[in-house]
């Protein structure tokens, strides 16, 4: 693949069947192909707040980093945005007590060449999907309690819970640590960055199957993921980004 390949983004936000607010956020800058999302928590804690300004500083930092330091260091440069995103809430959250209490999850990635990298924090998930051999693979993995560790009989609700509590979030004084992860980009190659009100909701073998079916056209893909989300119900925001290598 050459350093200027083409690709082609797209978005959907939407607030879903339920909620009256939307708390995601997300982000594109096709200059410089990065983008970001968020989902913001907390409810009438201002999770709304919280997702825009996750992003809007994860993207600022990205867009403004020394390109010498991206490529040397992409891992810890992404790494970089994420937590300068923490501390971009952390600073109004010590300015203005009503936003003590916001937090979001944070996933972004940057296309050069022909790696993707990328970084996250909480459960807003990234997925390469590979219709040229029939495959998606989850890229991220959830920072939420770990089911496996608690016992069922003794704590039921936790247990019951522990998928959609998080382990670590942006707007946290305690120490971040986010994950990163890069991967190899093929032609045709899609990648999928979302919300859990989309995830949620989608099952991976069939966003698999609505990306082979639809041979590339990415706007009629985004379409057919948001259909599904919100005639599975749409109990949550439903926010995601796609990315496709164009040959």
């Amino acid at each position: 693949m050459s350093k200027n390949a083409n690709i082609k983004f797209c978005s959907r936000s939407h607030v879903g069947k339920v909620r009256s607010n939307n708390e995601d956020f997300l982000q594109i800058r096709q200059d410089r192909l990065i983008a970001a999302i968020a989902d913001g928590i907390g409810g009438d804690d201002f999770g709304e707040v919280a997702s825009q300004i996750a992003v809007d500083a994860c993207v600022e930092y990205l867009s403004n980093a020394d390109i010498k330091a991206l490529n040397q260091k992409p891992a810890q440069e992404m790494s970089n945005s994420v937590k300068y995103a923490n501390e971009a809430i952390i600073a109004i959250q010590r300015n203005e007590k009503k936003y003590q209490n916001m937090g979001s999850t944070l996933s972004c990635f940057w296309i050069t060449y022909n790696q993707l990298y990328f970084s996250w924090v909480g459960d807003s998930r990234i997925y390469l999907i590979r219709p040229s051999v029939n495959r998606i693979t989850m890229l991220t993995k959830d920072h939420t309690l770990d089911q496996s560790k608690i016992d069922a009989n003794l704590a039921p609700d936790l247990y019951r819970r522990a998928p959609s509590i998080l382990t670590q979030k942006v707007g946290s004084i305690l120490l971040l640590k986010p994950d990163t992860g890069s991967v190899e980009l093929e032609h045709n190659d899609i990648v999928l960055a979302c919300t859990d009100g989309l995830s949620d909701r989608i099952k991976n073998e069939l966003m698999l199957e609505y990306a082979i079916n639809l041979e590339g056209n990415l706007e009629a893909y985004a379409d057919a993921l948001l259909d599904r989300a919100l005639d599975c119900g749409g109990q949550d925001n439903i926010s995601f980004i796609l990315a496709q290598v164009k040959t």
